[in-house]
């Protein structure tokens, strides 16, 4: 596994995923000041992809004091566990992930979805999650502006829920850089559920506040690095604002599901990633409602119309 050094003090680990999860693979970063470093997200759970990267860090001679995980998913999370026994660090999260991984036995979503059919999938994502889960046995909980030290570097956690209810980014000030997680891709855009998994309303203020912060680079969760930051941030801001203004013109003609808003959205999309699109929508539905623009009428199949 070849690391690729992104800053005087980033690396990233790249590494294959155990099976096809699509073209961007979740990203690992080591933070490191001399001796000792964190990492930000741990990847999957699997053998390969754990040796290699326990190879490499104790080829590079560091000493990883924590490792920061973004969110709950199974492609950020589930190595945490194993990792963290090994180099003897300490796993971070947020607090309100934890009854997310409790739940690893239920339907929370997920960054991918099942294709109807592979269940050979289902059981090994079901052990991703299992895996996932042990990192909230023991944890560092962290909040809204916890600071972390790596040597002489300082990073600080910034709350952006949206994503995941327990989301967060990195800030590391020193080189401007923000780990970004899922809240900001690299390539295209983030998937967002309605409450209780995730918060559009909430989703657009962590961006907002990002952008404030005024990072120079972004390092995101999935895709290359980002180096006009303020500019894809506000490229995410738009997109939602559009998407929503296109939902409140379809409302007005008459397209009142989310199956039908969800077809004219999306009319060529793969089947296989539905129900992505139909939370997405649910997701901006709910803030619209929150913001009384939009009403629900209660039906055999929940309908929507202006308010």
């Amino acid at each position: 596994m070849e690391a690729q050094q992104l800053s005087e003090h980033v690396f990233s680990l790249p590494f294959r995923p155990p099976f096809f999860i699509g073209y961007l693979a979740p990203n690992v970063y080591l933070v490191r000041d001399g001796d000792e470093g964190a990492l930000v997200d741990s990847g999957f759970s699997d053998d390969d992809s754990v040796n290699q990267r326990l190879a490499w860090l104790r080829g590079a001679n560091v000493r990883i004091r924590y490792i920061l995980l973004t969110h709950h998913h199974f492609d950020h999370a589930s190595g945490a566990h194993r990792l963290a026994e090994a180099l003897g660090a300490q796993v971070v999260l947020h607090a309100q992930e934890q009854p997310f991984l409790e739940a690893w036995r239920e339907e929370v979503p997920q960054d991918m979805d099942i294709p109807a059919g592979q269940e050979e999938v289902r059981q090994r994502i079901q052990r991703f999650r299992y895996d996932a889960a042990q990192a909230a046995r023991d944890p560092l909980w962290v909040q809204d502006e916890t600071e972390l030290k790596i040597g002489r570097l300082v990073l600080h956690i910034c709350y952006t829920p949206g994503h995941t209810m327990g989301s967060i980014c990195i800030w590391m000030p020193q080189e401007g850089i923000l780990f970004t997680g899922d809240t900001a891709l690299g390539l295209g855009t983030v998937a967002v559920s309605p409450p209780p998994y995730g918060d559009m309303g909430l989703y657009l203020r962590s961006l907002e506040r990002l952008k404030n912060l005024g990072p120079q680079i972004l390092l995101p969760g999935h895709g290359p690095p980002v180096k006009d930051a303020i500019r894809k941030i506000q490229e995410l801001i738009d997109h939602r604002r559009e998407r929503e203004e296109q939902i409140l013109g379809l409302l007005a003609q008459g397209k009142d599901t989310v199956t039908s808003l969800v077809q004219a959205i999306y009319p060529e999309l793969d089947g296989r990633i539905l129900p992505m699109a139909h939370r997405q929508v649910s997701a901006h539905l709910h803030k619209l409602m929150q913001e009384g623009q939009v009403l629900l009428i209660e039906a055999e199949e929940p309908r929507y119309v202006l308010a």
